[in-house]
């Protein structure tokens, strides 16, 4: 039981690995821009909230 929900884990994991490595390769210009911007904007949050436990 345990082998199988662990083979069925494993599968997943690569197929979706595989798919984000082929989807990054294949990334347009304005694509790359929103994960630039989505990573700024989550950085800000992290910031922004770090600042308050102080």
């Amino acid at each position: 039981m345990i082998n199988s929900i662990m083979d069925t884990c494993r599968e997943y994991s690569t197929f979706y690995a595989n798919y984000l490595n082929k989807r990054w390769d294949n990334i347009s210009p304005m694509e790359y821009g929103l994960v630039l911007v989505a990573i700024a904007v989550i950085g800000w949050l992290l910031m922004r909230n770090g600042a308050r436990k102080i």
